[in-house]
């Protein structure tokens, strides 16, 4: 059964890196359809790899101008059983799992808002799918 068609979108940090870097999703995210919404963790992972002040203001900009949604315990709980399959389905190792928590927690806050997830990460989020449905966009 496909999935309705939702009105909300979650960025992940992979498009917030890449356009701000070239600009080149710029026209893109303003003209797009959904009306966007942040997560926590993207804040998060985007104001760790801060280095200069722009970086900083655009980060703290983004987290005020935006509604954020931040993922809930049982979304925590879901993640990690998210993992283990991915963990013995895939083979990944721990190194692996643990650089996917983040996008899992992506996913599944974008899913309990029925939003879409855009991303460039195909691969990553290819395999979190194969676990559990969502909503996803592939911005190259």
């Amino acid at each position: 059964m496909p999935l309705p068609k939702t009105k909300f979108a979650v960025l992940d940090t992979s498009v917030y890196i890449e356009n701000f870097r070239t600009g080149r999703f710029a026209l893109r995210i303003l003209q797009s359809r959904w009306i966007p919404r942040c997560s926590s963790v993207v804040l998060h992972e985007l104001l760790r790899g801060a280095r200069t002040n722009l970086e900083h203001r655009f980060v703290r900009d983004l987290q005020r101008r935006c509604q954020v949604l931040t993922p809930t315990e049982n979304q925590w709980l879901h993640a990690a059983e998210v993992l283990a399959l991915i963990r013995k389905g895939e083979h990944c190792d721990p190194r692996k799992i643990r650089e996917l928590l983040p996008d899992v927690l992506i996913a599944l806050t974008a899913r309990s808002l029925g939003a879409t997830l855009i991303t460039c990460n195909e691969s990553d989020f290819r395999v979190i799918r194969r676990q559990v449905a969502f909503h996803i966009e592939y911005w190259r």
